[in-house]
Parts: structure tokens; sequence; C-alpha cells
């Protein structure tokens, strides 16, 4: 990813993320300081789950193609990447796909404090785990809808229409791969249909959402990769 620039949304003509059965280099080589670094989240948010996971030692955009090849690991050595300042790390991929409003809204949530991003606003979305493996290739688009729903009850194949190419944004050895879908659905409609979903949910990763109407509005509870592709968004014509 050398030739792409950070804080950048770059559209892509394809994106393939393949799985490769090799163990995570990163996971071995920082075992035991996983180890603790998880003790220690755990002792806080008790609630969190040490499930599958996955980041990429190899990825790379040329011409416009993106690909990327992933390992297994724990959620664990997430938490340790996190905590991690240096750039010596492998990459998280994630897929996002964007609701997008008919008055050109984008709705965000707010995750709640059972999760490890508690307090922050993102849109829906998630990283990728073992449901989204096809023939050892991650479904970008399948992950986006199941996300999505998951979260907010809103169907991504029940918009109008959806961005052809897939916006790449990467930022601190995140890689965010963004799709636009568009509903001819008001802003507040949406929002309240939302709210209502999170409400039923017994256990909600958000707690409340919102709708982002202009650039500069995500501001420091938003990663950067989002945050870059808000204010992309609002200054297309």
């Amino acid at each position: 990813m050398q030739n792409i620039a950070e804080k950048t949304v770059v559209s892509l003509t394809s994106a393939v993320v393949r799985i490769d059965s090799a163990p995570l280099r990163y996971e071995l080589q920082n075992t035991a300081d996983i180890a603790m670094r998880w003790a220690d989240e755990t002792s806080v948010n008790p609630a969190l789950f040490n499930g599958p996971f996955f980041m990429a030692e190899q990825a790379d955009v040329i011409n416009q193609a993106f690909e990327a090849r992933y390992h297994r690991t724990r959620f664990a050595t997430m938490m340790h990447w996190k905590a991690n300042a240096t750039g010596n790390k492998p990459w998280h991929i994630f897929g996002v796909g964007v609701i997008v409003s008919n008055d050109n809204k984008l709705i965000a949530g707010r995750m709640a404090a059972s999760t490890a991003a508690a307090g922050r606003i993102y849109f829906p979305a998630g990283s990728y785990d073992e449901n989204d493996v096809v023939d050892e290739y991650v479904d970008i688009d399948g992950n986006m809808l199941r996300e999505v729903e998951e979260e907010t009850g809103v169907r991504l194949s029940e918009a109008r229409t959806r961005d052809e190419y897939i916006h790449l944004v990467t930022a601190s050895r995140s890689i965010a791969l963004f799709r636009r879908h568009y509903f001819d659905v008001p802003a507040n409609e949406l929002i309240e249909r939302i709210r209502s979903h999170i409400v039923a949910e017994a256990d909600s990763e958000l707690d409340d959402v919102t709708a982002i109407s202009a650039a500069g509005e995500m501001g420091e509870t938003t990663p950067d990769t989002f945050r870059t592709f808000a204010d992309w968004h609002f200054t297309q014509g």
C-alpha cells in the first residue's frame, strides 16, 4: 500500500481479499503481550469476546484493483494491534455499507458501552468473520449487508441503487472499503426506524443513531477512515 496516500478516497474497479491458511506472524511474535493486553482489557470490559478474527500481512492497490491476503487470528490480537502505536503491524481490513437518505444525509451510529469502541461514531459496519468467507475468499458486499442489518435493521438490498465502485480509504494500518447505498427515504424516517430496532435488541452494538449532513460533522469520536469518506462524499457534485 506504499503507493496509496493515507486519508484519501480511492475508487476501485475490483476488491479481492483471499484467506491464507498460514498463521499470522504478528500473533506468533507477540503471543505473551497479546495475552497480557487481553487480560487488562477484559478486566475493564468483561463483555469483550475473544472470537475469530482476520488480519492481513499483504495488501496493495495496482491499477485500481485491490488485493489482500487475510490470516486467521483472534480478537485479542486486534486489541493488542490497537494499542500498538508503531507502523510495524498487519493491516485491518473491513467493509462499510453506507446508508444514504434521499435528502443526502449519511446515517451513522454511536457504539454502545459494551463494545470495544464505546461512544465512538461509526457508519454501521463490522470486521470480517467466518460467516463472510466463501471458498476461501471474503464476501465483501455480503459482509456489508449482514452487518448493517444486524446493527440497524435496514436491508441494504432494499436500496434504490448503490455505488458501482467500492471506495478505499486507509489510515494507521486500517483499510476501509466503502460502498454507498441510496434509499428513497428521508433521514428522519431512517433514524426512527433504526432507533426502534436498537430498543428491541437485547444487546445492541449501537446505543443511538444520527444523520451526517455536511463535511466536518464527524469529529474526533470518529476514526479517520470514516471521517475522510464522509467529508469526501459531501464534496462530490
